[in-house]
């Protein structure tokens, strides 16, 4: 082959390359376009929250959420709690990366919603029912018989009791040798009207039969404060019990209970101005066997913090107290750290007798561990908040914090769907990955802490969203305060009913 030809077979060759090399450059090219057209063809939904603990439960369930619908993926943004829907509005209004859904407590829903960043729920996958939600859930995003956003998470107080204690005393009131006849019936069953020519003859029949009866710890989970002060004039309490009963008497949401059911600021979904009746004769009942409370278990208001409460029940300082949701976790690492310890004494008390040096204080032995046998553990039980008596009822106070869609929202059915998918499809991952308990029935709740929470969550009355009200909490924490402290229940009820309802424009 002459060199002229080698020349042109070498640059047909090259041709050939380029040419493959070009085609194949514009092909990935086009693959390329294709993945970034179809990157934006996914429509993306922006949530705003403001609670850090919900950051892990938001991030995977908007990764499974668009697993199961690619055309949508949500990108969570924590936000500064301060000013939090102030600065929803002022992104809106300017159209600069507004969320559109957001999660707020339900106290805030009024104000957004007549500032047009809520908007009435579509309910996709129609649950906004009592199938799917308690009655505590739906009135807390209900606005005008509407609602107005989807049910996350909630809070409320539950009684809080040392079952150890109550299992102790049971026993002990059923034993043979226990000299105290009769404590296994009520006050009403011992009772007998002056005069009766054979009362003593009753009264020994009736001793009999009580002696009797045997009781269980039921008899001693109380249903009204009314048991619990019965129950503290015959317990023999142990020496490290300093009270019967204690709680946070300068927190609002451990008080509440005691006017729940009675005053009224807006109704039970709290957004009706013309629906006001605080200082009726109800109320001011309660508030006084609120303060009479004080005169039996003398708990100091400046002095009774929450977490110090909670912590002298956790030593079994005290056998009943009112706590939040927070009060499952810590009770759970007391009973883990207790299993630890008792693993560890476990090990002690193997290698002591392995040793042969049970009781002696020989330096292989682990002397200053405790033994299995001298660990102290408490079992605990949760029950709904007793009445404040036999005559009155309690309602507890709970917060809801709702998922919102924002009326500025271009993407309302996307963010729906994907409410609804976090309060409901995802509800039972929301305790596990935050530590906050889901307001929904889907949850699959079966522990008693969290049963008694969700039941107790269902009869509360969630906190109104009337903006007049605003600051009610405020000012009714003080007026308790006043009352636990001995000012008139009548006089201070009268006082707070009169500024709230000057705040609160009636129709």
């Amino acid at each position: 082959m002459s060199f002229t030809k080698k020349l042109v077979v070498i640059a047909l060759i090259i041709a050939m390359l380029v040419s493959i090399l070009v085609v194949g450059n514009r092909n990935n090219l086009l693959k390329e376009e294709e993945k970034e057209q179809s990157f934006y063809q996914v429509e993306t939904v922006y949530l705003w929250y403001t609670e850090e603990v919900l950051t892990d439960f938001l991030t995977n369930a908007a990764v499974e959420f668009h697993e199961k619908n690619p055309g949508i993926r949500v990108i969570p943004t924590l936000m500064n709690s301060g000013e939090y829907l102030e600065e929803i509005n002022k992104a809106s209004l300017k159209n600069e990366n507004y969320p559109d859904l957001y999660i707020l407590t339900n106290d805030s829903l009024e104000k957004a919603y007549l500032a047009g960043l809520a908007s009435k729920v579509r309910d996709p996958k129609n649950i906004m029912n009592e199938e799917h939600f308690g009655k505590g859930a739906l009135n807390a995003v209900s606005y005008h018989d509407e609602y107005v956003a989807y049910p996350l998470a909630f809070e409320t107080s539950v009684l809080l009791y040392n079952k150890t204690y109550l299992k102790n005393w049971v026993e002990k009131v059923n034993s043979e040798d226990y000299e105290a006849v009769g404590e296994g019936l009520s006050y009403e069953d011992l009772e007998f009207e002056e005069g009766d020519e054979q009362i003593e003859h009753i009264e020994d029949i009736a001793k009999e039969e009580a002696h009797k009866k045997k009781i269980t710890i039921d008899d001693y989970i109380p249903d009204s404060f009314d048991k619990i002060k019965a129950f503290a004039d015959v317990y023999e309490a142990p020496d490290r019990v300093s009270s019967i009963l204690k709680w946070d008497v300068s927190d609002i949401f451990y008080n509440y209970m005691f006017v729940g059911n009675y005053m009224i600021v807006g109704g039970d979904a709290g957004d009706d101005t013309s629906n006001i009746d605080i200082d009726n004769d109800a109320t001011i009942a309660c508030m006084q066997v609120y303060q009479q409370l004080n005169q039996t278990f003398s708990i100091d208001a400046k002095t009774s913090d929450y977490a110090d409460v909670l912590s002298d029940f956790l030593d079994g300082k005290t056998v009943y107290t009112l706590v939040t949701s927070d009060a499952i976790a810590k009770v759970n690492a007391y009973i883990a750290e207790k299993e630890e310890q008792k693993k560890i004494a476990a090990m002690a008390d193997a290698l002591d007798e392995e040793n042969g040096t049970e009781g002696s204080s020989s330096e292989e032995s682990s002397e200053d561990a405790p033994k299995t046998d001298e660990i102290e553990e408490f079992e605990f039980g949760y029950a709904c908040v007793p009445d404040v008596s036999e005559a009155f009822r309690s309602r507890s106070l709970s917060v809801t914090d709702s998922l919102v869609i924002n009326g500025y929202s271009e993407k309302k059915d996307s963010a729906n769907l994907f409410a609804t998918f976090l309060a409901t499809d995802y509800a039972g991952k929301l305790y596990e990955k935050s530590g906050k308990l889901s307001a929904s029935k889907d949850a699959g709740y079966e522990d008693e802490a969290f049963v008694t929470f969700m039941k107790e969550y269902d009869e509360s009355i969630p906190l109104p969203k009337l903006v007049e009200a605003s600051n009610l909490w405020v000012q009714l924490e003080i007026a308790f305060t006043d009352i636990w402290s001995g000012e008139d229940p009548v006089q201070r009820f009268k006082e707070f009913s009169n500024q709230i309802k000057s705040q609160v424009v009636t129709e």
